[in-house]
């Protein structure tokens, strides 16, 4: 991610929402909101507790993805109605869960730190996945898509 612009870089620091798409194991797609926090080449975002799974992670249409095919992509867009205004970066890589260890309390302070909600402990024992950014790809109007 080394070649981003300052642009692209500005928007992964301020947006607070991207879009995670994962596939499972007959390439059907799945995509769904996530917030995030990003370090150097890796992007981390929480698995929070799901009211309607009774807190089982596991059973998450993510998370099974994950685990059968770890190829994901990420959008991170800023939209305005003033389409000249318009921008998103593609983030492509491989992700793992992270259960245990220094890297996932890391990722969890850095989540707790962008995001207040987490704040006193919300992300206490949850698990964090780590995206392992491989290619980023720039879009804003009136240029082209940079590879």
């Amino acid at each position: 991610m080394s070649d981003l612009d300052a642009r692209a870089r500005e928007l992964l620091a301020s947006a607070r929402v991207a879009h995670l798409a994962t596939a499972d194991q007959y390439s059907r797609p799945h995509v769904v909101p996530i917030v995030f926090a990003i370090q150097g080449d890796v992007l981390y975002f929480p698995l929070d507790r799901k009211p309607k799974r009774e807190d089982d992670w596991h059973m998450l249409r993510r998370v099974r993805n994950i685990e059968t095919n770890g190829r994901v992509s990420i959008v991170i867009d800023h939209y305005e109605e003033d389409w000249a205004k318009l921008a998103w970066v593609l983030l492509e890589g491989v992700a793992t869960i992270l259960e245990t260890d220094a890297e996932r309390d890391a990722a969890a302070n850095a989540l707790a730190q962008k995001y207040p909600q987490y704040q006193g402990g919300a992300l206490d024992g949850r698990p964090v996945v780590r995206v392992v950014i491989e290619r980023a790809v720039t879009w804003r109007a009136g240029q082209e898509a940079e590879p």
